[in-house]
């Protein structure tokens, strides 16, 4: 198994781990269950959005696909990753709404990793696309950039 996919493989067992790592709310308020389920139905949303944009230039890898083109519209033209945004804020709001330390683990060692993997996407994308370095430099990674004052 090449780099990238031992990457999107454990990117899919950490979300597992979020999984079932919940604990089901107990003892949770129902405010902090509904923000937690607020927070995943955005990530929902951002997330069928993303793929809907990226249309046939979707894929799991790091790597952009032969013949691709540098999408940066739709959620693209706010964040250059939405998709990793959106699984941050699904297990973010698992995690909020079911609690349990194996969650809360589990989503800080998603947010790394899919920070390591949108840098090999940037990189990758960079030597693809001549444009990649100006809509990198003016759009945000996960968040969207805050204009200068």
């Amino acid at each position: 198994m090449n780099r990238a996919w031992t990457l999107v493989a454990a990117q899919f067992a950490l979300l597992a781990v979020i999984l079932a790592g919940g604990q089901r709310g107990r003892g949770r308020p129902r405010s902090v269950q509904a923000a937690g389920a607020a927070l995943s139905a955005g990530g929902l949303c951002l997330l069928v959005w993303s793929g809907r944009t990226l249309g046939r230039n979707l894929t799991p890898l790091p790597t952009p696909i032969e013949r691709g083109t540098l999408v940066q519209s739709g959620p693209y033209r706010l964040v250059r990753h939405p998709i990793y945004t959106a699984l941050l804020l699904l297990a973010g709001g698992w995690t909020v709404a079911r609690g349990g330390r194996v969650s809360v683990a589990g989503t800080l060692l998603l947010a790394g990793l899919l920070r390591h993997k949108a840098g090999i996407e940037d990189t990758a994308l960079s030597e693809r696309h001549p444009a990649h370095a100006a809509y990198r430099a003016r759009t945000g990674a996960f968040l969207p950039r805050l204009p200068a004052r």
